[in-house]
C-alpha cells in the first residue's frame, strides 16, 4: 500500500498564454516537490464543454507528459473559484498555481478577483504569477515575509523546506513601519521609529541554524508593500512566500490588503498562504521557530 502518493500541483488554465505561464511558474516547485500536475479548464454554468476546449487540453496535457511529468485532465462546470476550490478538496491538492489573469469575456476564468478568491479561502498554498513578473527556471533566491507573529511564520517551514530542496538561498525579511502620530491645530506630526526587526529576525536565523538551515536576515522600514518588493525586485528574488494576514495594530506587516498589493506587482512568482490554512505542502514537520 502507498502511503506516501505523489503530491499535485492543480494548475487552472482558460486558453490563454497567460493561464498558461502558471504552469512555467510551478515546474521548479513540482520539481522540487515530486510532483504531478493536475490541469483543470473550468467552464461556466449554462454553457456546454466545447471540442475546442478538449482539445487544448489534452494537448497541454500531452506536451507536458512528453516531459516527463505525471499530469491528469479535468473539467468542471461553474464559477470559477467555487469550482478552483472544490476540485482541490475532493482531489486532495497540494498547491494551487494560478495566473492573476486571464482572457476576457464571457469565458474568462482567471481574472484576478479570481486569484484573490482562491488566496482568501484555499486551504492550501496558492503559488500566483501575474503578467509582467519573470517566472524563472530554476529558484535561486527566496524571501519570506514576517511581521513577528506566529501567523506570518505559518509559511516559513515550507519555505524552508522549498530552499532545501531547491538549494536556493533564504531571505527572512522584516519590515518595520514608523509610528506617525498626530499633533494638535498646526503642529507636525510626530514619527516614533518602529521596534528594531533585527532581534526578532536574528533569533529566527539562529533557530533555523540549529535544524541545518543558513538564513540571511533583512530588516527594512517602511511601507511593508513597498518595501517587500523593492527588496524582491534589488535581490534578484524567485519566489516570495508569505502569508496573507498578521497581526494588527500600527506595527502590522502581513494583513490581506498588503499581501494582495504584492501579489498585483512582485517581479516573480508568490507563495501564499491563508491565515489558518492547514494543508501542508509535503507536510513537513514544523520547524522550531
Amino acid at each position: 500500500m502507498d502511503t506516501n502518493p505523489r503530491r499535485r500541483i492543480l494548475v487552472p488554465l482558460d486558453g490563454s498564454p497567460l493561464s498558461e505561464a502558471a504552469v512555467e511558474a510551478a515546474m521548479p516547485l513540482a520539481k522540487a516537490m515530486g510532483a504531478g500536475l493536475s490541469l483543470l479548464r473550468v467552464t461556466p454554468a449554462g454553457q456546454e464543454i466545447g471540442g475546442v476546449d478538449k482539445v487544448y487540453m489534452t494537448l497541454m496535457g500531452d506536451g507536458l507528459a512528453e516531459k516527463g511529468l505525471d499530469v491528469s485532465v479535468h473539467f468542471r462546470l461553474g464559477e470559477p473559484a467555487e469550482e478552483i476550490l472544490g476540485f482541490t478538496e475532493v482531489a486532495d491538492i497540494d498547491l494551487i498555481a494560478m495566473s492573476s489573469h486571464g482572457r476576457t469575456g464571457l469565458t474568462r476564468l482567471l481574472m484576478g478577483s479570481v486569484a484573490e478568491k482562491v488566496v482568501r479561502r484555499a486551504d492550501v498554498p496558492v503559488l500566483v504569477w501575474h503578467p509582467g513578473a519573470k517566472a524563472a527556471a530554476t529558484i535561486r533566491r527566496i524571501a519570506v515575509a514576517l511581521d513577528g507573529s506566529e501567523i506570518s511564520e505559518e509559511m516559513l517551514p515550507e519555505a524552508v523546506m522549498l530552499a532545501r530542496a531547491l538549494g536556493a538561498t533564504l531571505d527572512v525579511v522584516r519590515v518595520g513601519i514608523p509610528i506617525v502620530t498626530a499633533g494638535g491645530m498646526g503642529e507636525i506630526p510626530l514619527i516614533f521609529a518602529n521596534e528594531d526587526p533585527m532581534p526578532y529576525l536574528k533569533t529566527v536565523v539562529e533557530r533555523l541554524a540549529k535544524e541545518g538551515v543558513e538564513a540571511t536576515p533583512v530588516a527594512m522600514e517602511g511601507r511593508a508593500a513597498s518595501e517587500l518588493l523593492r527588496h524582491a525586485t534589488e535581490r534578484g528574488v524567485d519566489l516570495i512566500c508569505m502569508t496573507s494576514h498578521g497581526r494588527t495594530g500600527l506595527s502590522r506587516v502581513l494583513l490581506g490588503s498588503i499581501a494582495e498589493e504584492v501579489l498585483r506587482n512582485a517581479p516573480c512568482p508568490i507563495l501564499i498562504r491563508r491565515m489558518g490554512a492547514t494543508g501542508k505542502l509535503l507536510r513537513p514537520q514544523p520547524l522550531r521557530v
